[in-house]
């Protein structure tokens, strides 16, 4: 196994050469004239940071764009050692401009994305229907990770309190999914089927999210843990869910730098190691309350937040003590709010109440430690 493990890691910095080998054909302050498709849109209140294949700008305030759209970006390198290494590069001083799509070459790619967004959009407006602002957005954001409908300053004070993350169809939303499907379907079924089911969930819940790469990395990577998980040999899973991400990293460095890939992993870990042992040391006290708190997903939730954390904090810079506080005050809700909310897109006058409780218990969280 260590054997294993050493080749792999000399072939991944083997890549890392590579990256930065095609990296060096681009001069530091030599300008460049790029055209693409916008991959990546991470947008906060000062910041708009665009990918389009390796190439990296901040448009800062200006964040009119969408992505898929194809753009001309001109602008000069000004790149950092691990930049190249990660194969990705910044351009400063850049001019962004949007041009017209080739029609033929992005049909079927509209086609798709439009009907995943008819399923979005219809979703949405089942919350907007029963409940009130800001529960509406909370919930959309939280069950199909739409952020549209979060108020600017409800947006600020989820940030400040430390819970934005929830928001967010990463990682942890995907493990989550996963997690409570296959904690509730553990009173009915076996384990291979309460798996499958888990996976199916969280492929679901990928789509419905909107099908970004991010967010289908993350299906890829959660599914893979459910089935080493079945294995039933945990040193196998850990090899399992390691190649996986060697697999991952050696097609695109720059994931070891993205968020939902990260939280991910972070996950998933806490799913296969960290929740088990939680598990076994409270069931050898208090095994009735084992089983319920499991059955309840509150488990996955407490084993996936204490590996999240540090990177929520790492990638957001407001994780504080009084963060920590507000959610574990809200963690352990929001199974309950996204199997609530689920059950809304099928019997919204029957599920709109409880789903409007608990968000309201959540927003009044959030306000309070956000204010």
């Amino acid at each position: 196994m260590k054997q294993r493990v050493f080749l792999l890691v000399l072939l991944l910095i083997f890549r890392f050469i590579l990256g930065f080998i095609e990296s060096s054909d681009y001069p530091q302050e030599s300008r460049l004239k790029v055209t693409g498709n916008i991959d990546n849109i991470y947008h906060n209140s000062s910041e708009c940071i665009i990918s389009v294949g390796r190439f990296i700008i901040n448009s800062r305030s200006n964040c009119t764009f969408s992505q898929h759209d194809n753009v001309q970006i001109i602008g000069r390198v000004n790149s950092g050692v691990i930049d190249r290494f990660l194969g990705r590069l910044w351009l400063d001083s850049a001019e962004l401009i949007v041009l017209e799509s080739d029609v033929g070459a992005t049909t079927n790619l509209l086609g798709v994305t439009s009907v995943l967004r008819a399923i979005r959009e219809n979703s949405v407006n089942v919350y907007r229907r029963y409940l009130s602002v800001p529960e509406s957005g909370l919930v959309a954001g939280i069950v199909l990770g739409y952020k549209n409908d979060i108020g600017q300053n409800f947006y600020e004070q989820m940030v400040k309190s430390g819970t934005i993350h929830i928001a967010v169809a990463s990682g942890y939303n995907i493990m989550l999914v996963g997690g409570t499907v296959l904690a509730v379907c553990f009173w009915f079924l076996k384990r291979k089927w309460a798996s499958l089911l888990a996976i199916l969930a969280m492929l679901f819940y990928a789509l419905e999210a909107g099908g970004d790469p991010p967010v289908l990395r993350a299906v890829i990577m959660a599914g893979t843990c459910f089935w080493a998980a079945l294995v039933g040999r945990r040193a196998l899973s850990w090899w399992i869910l390691f190649v996986t991400g060697w697999v991952m990293i050696m097609i695109e460095p720059r994931l070891l730098i993205n968020t939902s890939f990260q939280l991910s992993m972070a996950a998933s870990v806490g799913l296969m190691v960290i929740e088990p042992q939680i598990r076994e040391l409270l069931s050898t006290r208090h095994e009735k309350m084992s089983e319920i708190l499991g059955g309840l997903g509150i488990l996955t939730s407490l084993a996936t937040m204490m590996m999240t954390i540090p990177i929520i904090w790492w990638h957001f810079g407001r994780m504080n003590w009084i963060g920590i506080v507000s959610n574990i005050l809200i963690l352990p809700l929001v199974p309950i709010l996204m199997i609530t909310g689920a059950l809304m897109q099928i019997l919204p006058q029957v599920f709109a109440w409880p789903t409007f409780v608990v968000a309201h218990w959540m927003v009044g969280v959030i306000r309070f430690f956000g204010s």
